[in-house]
């Protein structure tokens, strides 16, 4: 027992803070991360940072500080969202019809909040709301919970809403931006859907993946600037997917992957997610 309390307070005098959040250095981004992936939303959009090394990217960004959207030390921001959903953006189809949860540039009748819902040693969670998502005539309250994990390079993701019409019949689609030079795969057994490409040679190769919960997969969907998952869903009935991204010019050693390295990954990720 003393070398067990020894060993403990040992580490505890080395111990670095392995997740953290920020928020408002571009308002309105918030951020989430581990030391091993970034992650921020801005208006429903979501966007990811590609790291060169382990560390914590998001305490440091400031208003006036230098462009991620240049290569620096730690990374580079690696996603352009534009107009789409980004990584992870979720479209509410009520009746069938789709209402996307997210607002480009800020534009259109939705009010959007943000906040640290809870930070611990190893997770961090961020909550974003949203207030008129859906038809005018009654709408909804949509609800994410944006949680990182300290090792891990994926991100969970809770999706709720509240409110609308008594019998509306509900579905989302889960989404990823398109890449102007991309490679797209699904694979319904593991429940993924992923992409391999590159949006610009600043940047370099990219993937994109989502891990969806399987047992409510509707259909797969493509529009012009996005590939989804469309699943069920339940109204007050939060639904769990997770996002993971990678940037291969932060891999010390690249190894040259393809896309069915980056489908390897993600279904590791699905195993673990399932396994929790």
């Amino acid at each position: 027992p003393d070398w067990r309390a020894y060993r403990a307070g040992l580490f505890a005098k080395h111990a670095k803070p392995r997740v953290a959040w920020n928020q408002d250095w571009v308002p309105p981004n918030i951020g989430w991360e581990s030391d091993l992936a970034a992650y921020r939303a801005y208006w429903g959009q979501f966007d990811f940072f590609g790291k060169s090394k382990p560390s914590l990217i998001l305490p440091a960004l400031k208003p006036q500080g230098p462009s991620y959207h240049d290569q620096q030390d730690w990374g580079i921001d690696a996603l352009h969202v534009d107009a789409s959903c980004g990584l992870g953006g979720v479209t509410l189809y009520v009746n069938d019809k789709p209402y996307p949860v997210y607002s480009p540039k800020g534009q259109g009748d939705i009010v959007w909040k943000k906040r640290l819902a809870e930070e611990r040693q190893d997770s961090v969670t961020i909550e974003l709301t949203a207030e008129n998502v859906g038809p005018k005539e009654a709408p909804f309250a949509a609800r994410f919970l944006c949680e990182a994990f300290a090792g891990r390079r994926d991100s969970r993701i809770e999706f709720s809403v509240q409110g609308g019409a008594v019998n509306d019949a509900l579905a989302i689609g889960i989404g990823i931006t398109r890449l102007k030079d991309e490679k797209f795969a699904t694979d319904e057994e593991a429940g993924i859907i992923a992409n391999w490409g590159m949006q610009e040679a600043a940047i370099g190769k990219i993937g994109m993946g989502i891990v969806y919960p399987k047992s409510e997969f509707l259909r797969f969907a493509e529009m012009p600037d996005q590939h989804q998952v469309i699943v069920r869903f339940v109204k007050d009935a939060p639904l769990v997917y997770h996002i993971q991204a990678d940037w291969l010019n932060g891999r010390r050693f690249p190894r040259c992957p393809a896309l069915v390295d980056w489908l390897n990954d993600l279904r590791r990720t699905a195993i673990a997610v399932k396994a929790e």
